[in-house]
């Protein structure tokens, strides 16, 4: 019998090699953030059902319109640029960031490695332009929130510089502070038409204390695109609340001892509602 032989060119064998020692180039994949500097508590997220992914760039094709007359090369009159809102100076002695001077922690949120961003059917956090965004997507009163492990502190004065976009009625959003890592903590929020109100919230175990029933106060600037500052003295079971470095009132609980701090949303008027949180500073008490 006969048995034939395939003669292989080098050339062939050369190609050969190379492809197969492409397959074992080195990958590399996206760092992970570490838990014990990075952190979000989501409110309860929705873990049996399946996060709605938002299309990117490319996923819905844009239709180009065809045009039969000449195009206008006319030059469109350039408007000046909205000003941002500005958070209300530090004039009352009484302002805490006068009385204890520098924070001793403090983020500009000009990265995003303290605060986790996420996503459920209720809320969603991201990065914006040196601000966090905190959106509530359905006007069901859903607390959504972010917190940082950077700093668990017990007693402080806690203070975040909050903008509202589009807002109306209760729509919410504020300070967390001595939170769980999962489900609990004290909510200390605004309105967008300039109340404020504080609960004790455990949703492990069907928490949901009204400390502060809403208030109104001329202290806090209602409305859209506003901005204010949101301040809380804590110290033991005794909580002093600020509005843009104005006391509103003290109160007292024994709820929570400690834990995290971080930032709220919840839309009650407004879907898609988004408050973009643009600082947030810390001074901790003895």
């Amino acid at each position: 019998m006969k048995i034939n032989f395939m003669r292989i060119s080098p050339f062939v064998l050369l190609a050969a090699m190379l492809v197969l020692s492409a397959c074992n180039l080195p990958t590399t994949s996206e760092p992970s953030p570490t838990a014990d500097l990075v952190g979000t508590e989501v409110s309860r997220l929705l873990t049996e059902q399946p996060v709605e992914q938002l299309p990117g760039p490319g996923d819905t094709p844009v239709p180009i319109p065809s045009s039969t007359t000449a195009p206008d090369n006319t030059p469109e009159p350039t408007l000046p640029p909205t000003p941002e809102p500005s958070f209300t100076p530090t004039t009352n002695p009484g302002d805490p960031r006068q009385v204890y001077g520098e924070p001793s922690w403090n983020d500009s949120l000009s990265s995003d490695n303290n605060f986790w961003k996420d996503e459920n059917d209720h809320t969603k956090i991201a990065s914006g332009d040196g601000v966090l965004l905190l959106t509530g997507k359905t006007t069901d009163g859903w607390h959504g929130w972010s917190l940082t492990y950077a700093q668990s502190p017990t007693n402080f004065y806690l203070e975040g510089n909050f903008r509202t976009q589009t807002c109306a009625g209760n729509d919410l959003y504020g300070l967390v502070f001595r939170a769980g890592k999962e489900s609990s903590g004290y909510f200390y929020g605004f309105t967008c038409d300039g109340e404020y109100r504080v609960r004790a919230i455990d949703f492990n175990n069907d928490l949901n204390s009204e400390l502060v029933e809403l208030k109104s106060s001329p202290s806090i600037l209602s409305g859209s695109n506003q901005a204010n500052r949101i301040g809380v003295l804590a110290q033991g079971n005794k909580f002093t609340l600020y509005a843009n470095g104005v006391l509103l009132e003290e109160i007292t609980d024994g709820t929570f001892t400690s834990g995290y701090i971080g930032a709220f949303v919840a839309a009650n008027s407004t879907p898609n509602f988004t408050v973009e949180l643009d600082e947030i500073s810390l001074w901790n008490l003895p």
